[in-house]
């Protein structure tokens, strides 16, 4: 099998009709698609058997748990359940352009990249109002490019564009290398550590996957699984660091992590929750912010060395302005 696309299911019942009927028609022999079902109260299965029956040919596999073991865990489950060349994770929720799939399997076929990237949009549930198209840095397009693993991960952190479901990684190279623990956040945790471990890559500037906003979502709801953010962050500073030996994309990542932190704090801030609630996530956002060991002043002058001067700038200004603003919630 050359492609295994994994997608995990938990309540999207409202939302695999669109994925399923743009990518099961365009299915080919060499692709395969796996489910991991993670304890789904909905009707998600079902819905998936259906359109199994009316595609009988096309290989689909489901996975099922018994206990919902979140999204970041059932990425891993999948990874582990593969055995084709190459994955592609896909959030069930989102849209997939399932005419470029014989494009893509012909990339993987032919100049046999380590990670083949593409472009997304990002929509709006409510409407399907388009908000913005996302290009990536990765130049030059259409071609396979040789690249060192530090610059190929360099890119992708100055990039910030660190989600899974807009690159296909070829699977030995990743098997095994994140353990897929972190309950939220896992893109920017683990996907540029993955793209580290490649050598080259291929960029196919074509929008293939349409990114849902969805207000129920964990990135757009209030609560603690927000806070892994300022985690993944620091984490992923802490690799760029002992790992590998970057110093910009360290500076960025602690900048990423301080102006994530400072902007978890406005949105507590300015939640409905109630004043333990908001203090409960105060505190546990500031363990996370704490475990990157150094000061916000050594973070400024460390970008300040990389050359990122408005990033010092805006830091310095988040810091005081968010030092006054919220004096209030540190007291609660």
């Amino acid at each position: 099998m050359k492609l295994s696309i994994l997608i995990p299911i938990y309540n999207v019942a409202s939302f695999l009709p669109s994925l399923l009927q743009e990518l099961l028609p365009s299915l080919s022999k060499e692709i395969e698609i796996i489910f991991f079902d993670d304890a789904s109260p909905d009707d998600s299965v079902c819905i998936i058997e259906k359109y199994m029956s009316l595609y009988p040919n096309a290989c689909i596999r489901i996975l099922r748990g018994n206990d919902n073991v979140g999204l970041t865990k059932a990425r891993g489950i999948l990874l582990n359940a593969s055995q084709a060349e190459y994955i592609w994770y896909i959030d069930s929720d989102d849209k997939i352009e399932g005419k470029f799939l014989k494009k893509i399997i012909s990339i993987l076929c032919h100049a046999k990249p380590d990670v083949l990237l593409f472009d997304y949009d990002v929509f709006f549930d409510q409407n399907n109002k388009i908000k913005h198209r996302e290009t990536l840095s990765y130049r030059p397009e259409n071609t396979l490019v040789e690249m060192s693993a530090v610059d190929i991960y360099r890119t992708a952190v100055l990039d910030g564009k660190h989600y899974f479901w807009n690159k296909i990684f070829r699977r030995g190279l990743i098997d095994g290398v994140v353990c897929f623990d972190i309950p939220a956040f896992e893109d920017i945790a683990y996907t540029p550590i993955l793209l580290s471990k490649c050598e080259n890559f291929y960029y196919f500037p074509e929008v293939v996957v349409h990114y849902r906003i969805r207000k129920d979502s964990i990135a757009q709801k209030m609560g603690k699984f927000q806070l892994f953010g300022i985690k993944a962050y620091v984490q992923q500073a802490q690799y760029a660091l002992d790992v590998m030996h970057d110093a910009k994309s360290r500076a960025y990542l602690l900048y990423k992590s301080a102006i994530y932190y400072y902007r978890t704090l406005k949105k507590i801030h300015l939640s409905n929750l109630s004043d333990q609630e908001k203090n409960d996530l105060v505190t546990m956002s500031r363990q996370f912010y704490q475990d990157k060991k150094i000061s916000e002043w050594i973070i400024v002058s460390l970008l300040m060395q990389q050359g990122m001067y408005s990033k010092a700038v805006k830091l310095l200004f988040c810091i005081l302005i968010s030092n006054v603003k919220f004096n209030k919630i540190d007291l609660l």
